[in-house]
């Protein structure tokens, strides 16, 4: 009977760590269906945020980059670079508005 228990507590372990590293290792189709894509580029660089200039969005024209927990760059920001991103759709109610990336890509 200890036997099965500590085999069942065992197996749900396993289950749980499986789920937990698989759970946000991609972009969901959910994520691109409802976000916002432009093109920008980039006026200042730290640590936790990016600043950059809206090139073609009539919504807004400048927009803070919130860098906390994305670590899929490809590239170093550096001031002046073009950027193509895809942002989630909720912006954050700021002058200029903070806004969370889903994939940002380096132009030129």
């Amino acid at each position: 009977m200890k036997k099965r228990i500590g085999l069942a507590v065992a197996a749900i372990l396993v289950m749980g760590v499986v789920v937990g590293c698989n759970s946000n290792a991609t972009t969901t189709s959910d994520e691109m269906a409802d976000s916002v894509s432009f093109t920008a580029t980039i006026d200042e660089v730290s640590d936790t945020e990016l600043l950059v200039t809206v090139l073609d969005d009539e919504n807004f024209n400048q927009a803070r980059v919130n860098m906390q927990g994305f670590d899929s760059l490809d590239f170093v920001p550096e001031k002046g670079q073009t950027i193509k991103m895809s942002i989630k759709n909720q912006v954050g109610m700021s002058e200029p508005p903070f806004v969370n990336p889903i994939t940002i890509e380096l132009v030129k």
